[in-house]
C-alpha cells in the first residue's frame, strides 16, 4: 500500500496525469463537435475515471505541498499558489455534485415559478411502478436506460436501444395502431410547405387556419372517418384539383366531401394535400437532413416473449410529451426530456425589449423588464435582467439568455449554486495573489532564473553589412486600367468624409466602407494606382469601363479554368454572355441548394465568386451606399434613388435624384458642382442624423487609420529587422570582434519605433470602435503580435536575439492577420461582448500568446544553435544556449500565468453572461488543455528523465501546438459558444504540414547532433 501511494503521489505520475487530463480533454471536444454535447459528457465529462484522474491529481498537490516544504516563509508564496487549485477543485467538486442548473420561459403580461432543468431525463411508469433517471443520450451513447415492471406477474424489460438526433416522425401502417393523416398545407403569406401528421382528436391551429381530426370543437376543416374511409366538411366553399389534368371541382361550405389521396385542396387562402391517409398506424423515427429540434430515443419493451420498439421524441431542454404504449391491462408512460423544477417565487415578464443598432437587423442589447414576487415575504420589486447584469435571489441567480421570435416572450437560464461558486472565486482569488506573490518572492524559481540569467557571460561580436530597402508595392496592374479617367483630389476627399450606415449598423465614414469593398472583391487595399476613394467613386461614376477590367478575385485555378479566365482576377464583361446572361448563374445555384456542410471547395468558391459580383453591381448602382438618415433613428438610412416616403418636397427628390447629379458633375469635369453636392449631402446627414453620427474628430482618426493601414505598414519591417538582427547575431556567434554599441542601439531603436506605432495603432481602433480591440479575429493576432513584441522588449533589454525573436514573430503574426480570411473591419460587438471583462479577461489571455510564442521561437533558436554546435564552438555557442532557454523559462512562465489567470477569469465573465462558470465548451476546455500542458513543460525540471535544454526547448515548441488549436483551431474548426470570430477558413492552409514537416526535421536533426556532442563531451572528461 505504501509503494501504491509512494508511485501515486510521485512527480513522474504526476507528470502523466497531466497528459491524461489534457489528452481526454482534447479527444471529448472532437467527440462534441462530431456527435453534440451529450455523448462528450457520457463518455468523458460525467464519467468516474475522469472525475478519478482530478481526485489523484488533488491527492499528488496535497502530498506535494508538504514534500517541498510550501509552508515555509520562502516558499509560502508558492504554497498559495499551489493551495488555490485544490481549493478551485473543492468548488468545482460542489458545483458538480450539488448546484442545478435550467431554463426559465416566461411570456409578457405572464409570470412563471418553474423551470426547466438543464439536465435530460428519462421516466417510465406502469401504474404505481415508476422510475426516472437522469439520462445523455447521443447516438454514441444511446444505452442510458434500462428498468423492470411487473406486468399481471409477468416481468416486462424496458431498455433503451438507440437514439436519433434531429428526428421526425414517421407514421407506419399497424393494424393495432391509430388512424394518421399525412397532412401538407401552405399559405399565400408564407413561403413552402408545412406538413402535420393528425391523429385522432389532434387540432391545428395556425392563424386563419383551423384543421381537426375527429375534434369536438369545429374548426374551418374537420376530418371525420365513415368505413374506414376518409371525409371532410369545411365552414366555407371549398376547391378540388385533379394533380394530372388541373380540372377543378368547387364544394359548397357544409358538403361533406370525400377526400383523395394526393389532390389539391384550396380554401380562403390556403392551400394544402393528403399524402395519405393510414386507418391504423404507428409513428417511427428517421434521421432528418434538416434541424428539426426534436431527438427520438428507441425503446425496446420485451416480456421474454415478444418484443416491441417505441420512439419516444423530445428534445434537450423541452418539456417532455408523454408516450402511452397499451401493456397488458394497462398502459407504459414513457417521456424524455426535462425535469420541471419549482422555484420558491415567481417572475412577472412586463415588458421584453429588444434594441438593434441603427437601421439593422443585429441585436445591440435585449432586455426583460420583471417583478419579483415572493408571497412568503410579501415582496414585490421590479428588476431589469440583460446581458451581463443579472437578478439574484435565494440563492438563484436570473441570466438573459434569449427570447421568443416575435419578441413577445423571454428565456432566462438560471444558476442555483451559491457555495460552489464563491468557493471557486476564494480560489481564484488565492491564485492572482500567489502568482504575484511568487514573481515578487526573491526565493522563487522565477527570480532564480532572473538571477542566473545576469550572471550568464557570452561574448558577442558583430560584422555586418547591413542590406537596406524593402520594396512593398503596389497592388495594381499596371497599364490594363490606363484608360480610366481621374477624379479631382477634392472630390474624392469630399466624399470619402461622407457618413454612411453599414450593413451591421455601425455609423462609419464612407472611406472605411470603400476600404472593405475594395478588399471584398480584389482582395487589395488599391487598384489601378488610385486609393479605394477613387475606385468606388470611379466605379459609380464610369461602370461600363469598369465592367471590363479584371477586379473580381478568383481564388482557385479549378474556378478559373471553368470559366475560362487566366489568372487571379476576372472582369465583370466576362462572366456575362453577348445576351447578358449570367455564365455561373446555374453553379451558384446548384452550391446554394446544397446544405452548407455538404458543399465542396469549389461549390464554395462558386458562392464568394458570386457575392464579389453582387458587390460590384450594387456599387455600380449605389445601393449598398446608406447615406440618407431617416426620421427616426432605429430605421435603416436610404441608399441613393430610394423612394423617401417619409420627406417631401426638396429632400425627398434629392435623395431621389441628387446622387446622380453628384455622378454627372464628376463625368463633366464639373467639380465645383461634385462639390457642393457632397457638402449638400453632408449637410443633410448633420439635420436629420446629428444624434448618431460620431464626433469630428472621430472621423478623421478613422479616415487616418484607413489610409495609414498601420498594421500592415509595419509588418514588412517587423520581418526585415527581426530577420537582420538574428543573421547579424547567428554570424557573430562564429566570430571573435564584440559587437559595435551603436550597431545594437539602432536595431534596438527602429524595433521599438515600430512597436510604438503598433501600439499607437491599436489605442487608435480602441477609440474608433469604442470597445477593447480583440473582439474578433484580426484584431486578436494584432494584440497578440503586440504581446509577443512586449514580452521580447521587456526579457531582451540586454539579449538582442530575444529581441530580433520577438520581431520575427510579431511580424509573421501580422502577415497572418492580413490573410484573406481573417476580417480586418471595425464592426460593432455582439451582446455579449458588451462587458468590461472583455478588456479584461481577454486581453490578458491573448497576451499570454505573446509570451508563450515568444518561448516557442526561443526554442527554434536554441535547436537552431544545437544544430550549429561542435567541439571548436562549444563554449561560445552552449553560453547562447544557455541564456536562450532561461529566457525562455521567464517567458512560457510568466506566458502560463498569464493563461491561468486569463482562463479562469474568462470563467467569472461566462459565470455573469451565461450563468455557469465552467460549461466545457471547446473554446475554455482547450485553454484549459493549454494551461495543463504548460504546467507541465516548466515542471519538466523537476522529473530527472525529463530535465535538459534539448527536452525543454522540444517540449517549448510542441506546446505552442496546444495554443494555436486553441486560437484558430476552436475558432474555425470546431463548434460552441465561442461563435463571434469574424475569421472564415476552408480547410487547413498548407502551410500547415510544411511547417510541420520542418520543424519535426529541425527537432530530429537537433536531437542528433544533441547526443553526438554529449558522447563527445563525456568521452572526453572521462
Amino acid at each position: 500500500m505504501k509503494k501504491l501511494y509512494s508511485f501515486i503521489t510521485s512527480l513522474p505520475f504526476m507528470a502523466f496525469l497531466f497528459l491524461m487530463l489534457a489528452f481526454s480533454m482534447a479527444i471529448a471536444t472532437f467527440v462534441e463537435s462530431s456527435y453534440g454535447t451529450p455523448a462528450a459528457r457520457s463518455l468523458i465529462y460525467n464519467t468516474r475515471w475522469f472525475e478519478l484522474l482530478w481526485a489523484l491529481f488533488a491527492l499528488n498537490l496535497i502530498n506535494n505541498l508538504f514534500r517541498y516544504n510550501f509552508f515555509t516563509k520562502q516558499r509560502f508564496t508558492l504554497g498559495v499558489f499551489h493551495i488555490s487549485f485544490l481549493v478551485i477543485l473543492l468548488g468545482a467538486g460542489i458545483t458538480r455534485f450539488f448546484s442545478f442548473e435550467g431554463v426559465m420561459h416566461i411570456r409578457e403580461n405572464s409570470s412563471s415559478n418553474s423551470i426547466l432543468s438543464s439536465d435530460d431525463y428519462f421516466y417510465a411508469g406502469f401504474g404505481t411502478q415508476e422510475k426516472e433517471k437522469q439520462v445523455r443520450f447521443s447516438e454514441l451513447t444511446p444505452k442510458q436506460f434500462s428498468a423492470k415492471f411487473d406486468v399481471s406477474g409477468q416481468k416486462v424489460k424496458v431498455k433503451s436501444i438507440g437514439f436519433i438526433s434531429d428526428a421526425e416522425r414517421k407514421p407506419i401502417p399497424s393494424e393495432t395502431g391509430e388512424a394518421v393523416i399525412d397532412f401538407v398545407f401552405s399559405s399565400s403569406t408564407a413561403q413552402g410547405m408545412q406538413s402535420y401528421f393528425f391523429t385522432k382528436g389532434d387540432l391545428l391551429d395556425y392563424p386563419g387556419f383551423k384543421v381537426g381530426f375527429e375534434t369536438i370543437s369545429e374548426p374551418d376543416i374537420r376530418f371525420f372517418r365513415q368505413n374506414n374511409q376518409l371525409y371532410m366538411t369545411a365552414g366555407k366553399p371549398l376547391t378540388e384539383t385533379t394533380m394530372a389534368t388541373q380540372e377543378k371541382l368547387t364544394f359548397s361550405a357544409g358538403d361533406t366531401i370525400q377526400v383523395k389521396s394526393m389532390f389539391l385542396y384550396g380554401y380562403d387562402g390556403f392551400q394544402f394535400l393528403i399524402r395519405s391517409f393510414l386507418p391504423g398506424a404507428t409513428f417511427s423515427a428517421v434521421k432528418s437532413q434538416n434541424e428539426t429540434h426534436e431527438d427520438a430515443v428507441i425503446i425496446q419493451i420485451s416480456d421474454g416473449i415478444r418484443t416491441q420498439t417505441v420512439p419516444v421524441f423530445g428534445h434537450s431542454g423541452m418539456s417532455p410529451d408523454t408516450v402511452q404504449v397499451p401493456l397488458g391491462n394497462g398502459t407504459l408512460e414513457l417521456a424524455y426530456g426535462a425535469l420541471p423544477l419549482e422555484v420558491p417565487f415567481s417572475i412577472y415578464l412586463k415588458d421584453f425589449q429588444l434594441e438593434r443598432y441603427p437601421g439593422s437587423e443585429s441585436p445591440s442589447s435585449f432586455a426583460s423588464e420583471v417583478v419579483l414576487r415572493d408571497e412568503s415575504v410579501g415582496l414585490e420589486e421590479d428588476y431589469r435582467i440583460f446581458m451581463n447584469n443579472t437578478l439574484v435571489y435565494k440563492g438563484y441567480k436570473f441570466f438573459q439568455s434569449s427570447y421568443d421570435q416575435d419578441e413577445q416572450g423571454t428565456i432566462l437560464s438560471v444558476n442555483h449554486d451559491f457555495v460552489g461558486t464563491w468557493v471557486t472565486y476564494i480560489g481564484y482569488a488565492l491564485l492572482i495573489i500567489g502568482i504575484i506573490l511568487s514573481l515578487l518572492n526573491r526565493y522563487s524559481y522565477f527570480r532564480f532564473l532572473a538571477r542566473k540569467l545576469q550572471q550568464i557571460s557570452v561574448k558577442t561580436v558583430v560584422g555586418i553589412t547591413l542590406l537596406t530597402g524593402i520594396s512593398v508595392s503596389a497592388s495594381a496592374q499596371t497599364g490594363v486600367g490606363a484608360g480610366i479617367p481621374d477624379i479631382h483630389d477634392q472630390v474624392v476627399i469630399d466624399f470619402s468624409e461622407l457618413w454612411v450606415q453599414g450593413v451591421d449598423g455601425r455609423i462609419e465614414p464612407i472611406s472605411t466602407l470603400n476600404s472593405e469593398i475594395i478588399r471584398k472583391v480584389s482582395r487589395k487595399s488599391s487598384l489601378y494606382g488610385k486609393t479605394a476613394d477613387e475606385v468606388v467613386l470611379s466605379m459609380m461614376t464610369y461602370p461600363e469601363i469598369w465592367r471590363t477590367l479584371p477586379i473580381v478575385r478568383v481564388s482557385a485555378k479549378e474556378l478559373a479554368a471553368e470559366i475560362g479566365v487566366s489568372g487571379k482576377y476576372a472582369s465583370i464583361q466576362q462572366l456575362f454572355d453577348s445576351e447578358g446572361n449570367y455564365l455561373i448563374a446555374d453553379n451558384v445555384r446548384a452550391a446554394y441548394s446544397k446544405m452548407p456542410a455538404f458543399r465542396n471547395q469549389l461549390e464554395k468558391e462558386y458562392i464568394y465568386l458570386d457575392e464579389r459580383v453582387n458587390i460590384c453591381f450594387m456599387v455600380f448602382g449605389g445601393s449598398l451606399f446608406q447615406v440618407y438618415p431617416r426620421e427616426h433613428r432605429d430605421d435603416p438610412w436610404y441608399a441613393p434613388g430610394a423612394e423617401a416616403t417619409e420627406y417631401s418636397g426638396g429632400d425627398s427628390i434629392f435623395i431621389k435624384s441628387g446622387f446622380q447629379l453628384l455622378l454627372q458633375s464628376i463625368a463633366g469635369k464639373q467639380n465645383a458642382d461634385a462639390v457642393e453636392v457632397l457638402q449638400a449631402i453632408g449637410n443633410f446627414q448633420q439635420k436629420y442624423g446629428a444624434e448618431l453620427l460620431p464626433s469630428q474628430s472621430k472621423k478623421d482618426i478613422e479616415i487616418f487609420y484607413n489610409q495609414t493601414d498601420p498594421f500592415k505598414r509595419i509588418f514588412p519591417f517587423y520581418l526585415m529587422f527581426g530577420f537582420l538582427l538574428l543573421v547579424v547575431l547567428f554570424i557573430n556567434i562564429f566570430r571573435q570582434r564584440p559587437l559595435p554599441k551603436f550597431i545594437r542601439i539602432i536595431f534596438f531603436g527602429l524595433i521599438v519605433v515600430l512597436f510604438l506605432i503598433h501600439t499607437t495603432g491599436l489605442i487608435t481602433r480602441w477609440y474608433i470602435s469604442g470597445h477593447a480591440p480583440w473582439s474578433n479575429g484580426f484584431e486578436s493576432v494584432v494584440y497578440v503580435a503586440w504581446a509577443a513584441m512586449l514580452a521580447g522588449l521587456i526579457f531582451g533589454r540586454k539579449y538582442p536575439m530575444v529581441v530580433g525573436t520577438a520581431a520575427f514573430l510579431s511580424g509573421i503574426a501580422l502577415f497572418v492577420a492580413h490573410l484573406s480570411w481573417m476580417n480586418p473591419e471595425v464592426t460593432n460587438l455582439v451582446p455579449v461582448l458588451k462587458s468590461y471583462w472583455l478588456a479584461i479577461h481577454v486581453a490578458i489571455i491573448t497576451a499570454s500568446y505573446g509570451f508563450l510564442g515568444l518561448s516557442m521561437f526561443l526554442g527554434v533558436m536554441t535547436m537552431i544553435l544545437i544544430v550549429l554546435r561542435k567541439k571548436s564552438n562549444a563554449g561560445k555557442v552552449s553560453g547562447f544556449i544557455e541564456q536562450l532557454t532561461t529566457i525562455n523559462e521567464m517567458s512560457a512562465t510568466v506566458g502560463l500565468y498569464f493563461l491561468t489567470i486569463g482562463t479562469f477569469l474568462g470563467g467569472v465573465w461566462a459565470n455573469e453572461s451565461w450563468g455557469r462558470y465552467w460549461g466545457w465548451d471547446p473554446k475554455e476546455t482547450w485553454a484549459l488543455i493549454s494551461v495543463v500542458i504548460y504546467s507541465f513543460i516548466v515542471h519538466m525540471r523537476l522529473i530527472p528523465s525529463l530535465k535538459g535544454i534539448y527536452n525543454y526547448s522540444m517540449a517549448s515548441i510542441v506546446g505552442f501546438a496546444f495554443i494555436l488549436m486553441t486560437y484558430f483551431g476552436v475558432n474555425y474548426f470546431l463548434s460552441g459558444l465561442h461563435s463571434y470570430g469574424k475569421g472564415v477558413v476552408d480547410g487547413i492552409s498548407p502551410a500547415v504540414p510544411v511547417s510541420i514537416v520542418l520543424l519535426a526535421g529541425l527537432l530530429i536533426w537537433a536531437y542528433i547532433k544533441d547526443s553526438q556532442f554529449e558522447k563527445e563531451k563525456a568521452r572526453t572528461s572521462s
